[in-house]
């Protein structure tokens, strides 16, 4: 009986022991996300290209190029309040800077130059549209 408490014990303190490492390692994947998230970045088109920075750890992003097409929208705010989230997602707004209609965002960094944009219909889980954006290298 006593050889299997301290079998359970030893389970548990192991369980906890991985629960910690997970999240302090998620806790230190997620800054580095915010960090790889932060600079320039060209829609799927490549007709408008978006700034996302960081406001006490709040993104917003806003159009800083476009095409000829385009250039009524620059300056124009199209990602809003987003949140790091976990694993490496972020979460928020996105106003489309034609129709002005609002979107939920998620944002998943693919890898360090490729970010991928989903965005859902208000308060549902339809997407509404989804595509890559390309970071714009320095």
């Amino acid at each position: 009986m006593e050889a299997n408490m301290m079998m359970v014990s030893f389970v548990l303190l192991v369980a906890a022991g991985g629960l910690i490492v997970f999240l302090v390692r998620e806790q230190f994947l997620g800054a580095d996300f915010q960090h790889n998230l932060v600079g320039v970045w060209f829609n799927e088109h490549m007709n408008v290209r978006v700034l996302i920075y960081d406001v006490d750890s709040v993104f917003q992003g806003s159009v800083v190029w476009a095409d000829n097409m385009n250039n009524s929208i620059l300056g124009t705010r199209v990602l809003e309040n987003l949140r790091v989230g976990m694993f490496k997602r972020c979460k928020g707004s996105y106003i489309d800077p034609l129709s002005t209609k609002e979107f939920d965002v998620t944002l998943h960094l693919k890898n360090k130059s490729v970010l991928k944009v989903t965005t859902f219909h208000k308060g549902t889980q339809d997407v509404a549209f989804a595509q890559e954006w390309k970071l714009m290298k320095p």
